[in-house]
């Protein structure tokens, strides 16, 4: 947590997928964990959905990362 001290005491949640062109993870949410995206490689598009009901979309690039907040609904989608 030395390169994120804002990180430190959350609830986080790291994972490594590789996406196909064309997959999808499906709206889905992590009720006790934010989670956080780094891409390596390629594009992909993420978004998610506030508390107001609210679509928030991104088109991320190699190098890029993502927060989705703790509980609220989210997807990825490789092209």
């Amino acid at each position: 947590m030395a390169e994120f001290p804002a990180l430190n005491g959350q609830s986080d949640s790291y994972v490594v997928l590789q996406y196909p062109a064309g997959s999808v993870n499906p709206f889905h949410t992590h009720p006790r964990a934010t989670e956080l995206l780094f891409l390596t490689y390629g594009i992909l598009e993420v978004g998610f959905v506030d508390t107001t009901n609210k679509l928030f979309t991104q088109r991320l690039q190699a190098g890029d990362i993502f927060v989705f907040p703790k509980g609220l609904v989210h997807y990825q989608f490789k092209r």
